[in-house]
Parts: structure tokens; C-alpha cells; sequence
């Protein structure tokens, strides 16, 4: 018997009833954790501009579902490391594993494909999505994907335009990236965020004249 040879783990299994529900508990323990610190930070954001009650609510869900992987505490960790480390001995060893699996989450802007699937703006990968309901080619898709048992889907919140505003959307993105500086967008994903529905709002009030994609 070879003392070197490779010893291949049996892959544990979890139903995805009970991760989601887990996932959901994660998301509950960090908002109350940090319902001050988050609460005063959105409504700092919120009164910059002249947002409306759904405005605010809408960047609540895209920035919670973001900390919850990216914003780190005074010890350097996740609100999703934190539970982590507080719940595993309550876990099934299959439920720890496939819960620490969706640490590399995909947080970006995405574009539908023609055959359907979302290219990430950032990285230029494409994935296959599940949406809840069918996008054209040229969409745009703002948010978190989560792999849920080798299946990308978008995490609590995310925001989808239609194809029509994607010129808009392009100079808003290039402006902060270049305000930001390359590879800083994730952690300014909030504030980019906020910077898309002073856009929206100002559509809403013919402000600006949405551009043509070509």
C-alpha cells in the first residue's frame, strides 16, 4: 500500500431546503449584530439624495446582501466567517461545508447574453443563471451570485434594467471605476450602488435622456 496515494473525500451532501434556511439565519444574525451600525449608514446614503421609501429599501437589500460576505468587523471578519465560527458545532458537517462553500460569491453588474446567460462586467466571465423571470439580450442584472449545489443564483436582493439603459449604466460604471481605481470596485459596491439609483431617479424625472445601446 502506497503511503502517498491521494485519499479522495466523499462528497457530503446537503438538501438545499436546509442551506437556504441556514443562509437565512446567517442573514438574520448579522442584521441584528450590526442593525445600528448598518441602519445609520443606509440612512446616511438614503438623505444625500431624494429617495423614496422603495429607493431606500432597495439599497438596504443590495447592501446587506453584500456586507454579509465582504464587510469585515474590527477582527477582520465577515459577518458570514462570524457565524461560521459560532454555529459549526451546531452543523452537520455536510451543512458547514456546503454553507463555507458560497464564501467566493460573484458580486458585480451582468449582462444577458444571447444564449441567455450573464456576463460579469468585471471579470468577463459568463454564468448560467437562474433568473426569475426571462431577460432580453442586453439586460443588465446588478447583485450577488451565490453557488447553491453548482447552480449560480442571485442572493436576497439584486436589480435588473432593460437593455435600453445599458449606455447609462456604462458611463456610470466607467466613471467609478475610474474614480475608484481598478480591482476597488467590489469594496465601493455599495457606494456604487447608491450612485445607480440617483441614475434611476433621475430618469424617473427626465433628467437624463436614456441612451441608445448602439
Amino acid at each position: 500500500m502506497k503511503k502517498d496515494r491521494k485519499v479522495i473525500p466523499f462528497p457530503l451532501l446537503v438538501e438545499e431546503s436546509e442551506l437556504l434556511a441556514e443562509l437565512k439565519k446567517l442573514y438574520e444574525q448579522a442584521a441584528l449584530a450590526r442593525s445600528t451600525q448598518w441602519t445609520n449608514y443606509i440612512q446616511e446614503i438614503a438623505s444625500e439624495g431624494t429617495w423614496h421609501l422603495k429607493d431606500a429599501e432597495l439599497f438596504r437589500d443590495l447592501f446587506i446582501d453584500w456586507a454579509v460576505f465582504f464587510e469585515t468587523d474590527e477582527d477582520g471578519m465577515t459577518p458570514h466567517g462570524r457565524y461560521l465560527t459560532d454555529h459549526k458545532g451546531d452543523m452537520s458537517p455536510a451543512l458547514y461545508h456546503a454553507l463555507r462553500g458560497l464564501a467566493v460569491p460573484r458580486c458585480s453588474i451582468f449582462e444577458v447574453t444571447e444564449d441567455g446567460q450573464l456576463k460579469d462586467w468585471e471579470s468577463k466571465e459568463t454564468y448560467a443563471v437562474q433568473l426569475p423571470e426571462e431577460r432580453e439580450t442586453g439586460d443588465l442584472v446588478l447583485g450577488k451570485l451565490l453557488d447553491i449545489r453548482g447552480s449560480w443564483r442571485f442572493g436576497s436582493a439584486f436589480l435588473a434594467l432593460p437593455a435600453k439603459m445599458s449606455g447609462n449604466v456604462v458611463d456610470l460604471y466607467i466613471d467609478f471605476t475610474d474614480e475608484v481605481g481598478p480591482g476597488a470596485f467590489l469594496e465601493q459596491f455599495p457606494e456604487f450602488c447608491a450612485e445607480l439609483i440617483d441614475l434611476l431617479l433621475d430618469l424617473e424625472e427626465g433628467v437624463i435622456i436614456p441612451k441608445p445601446t448602439k
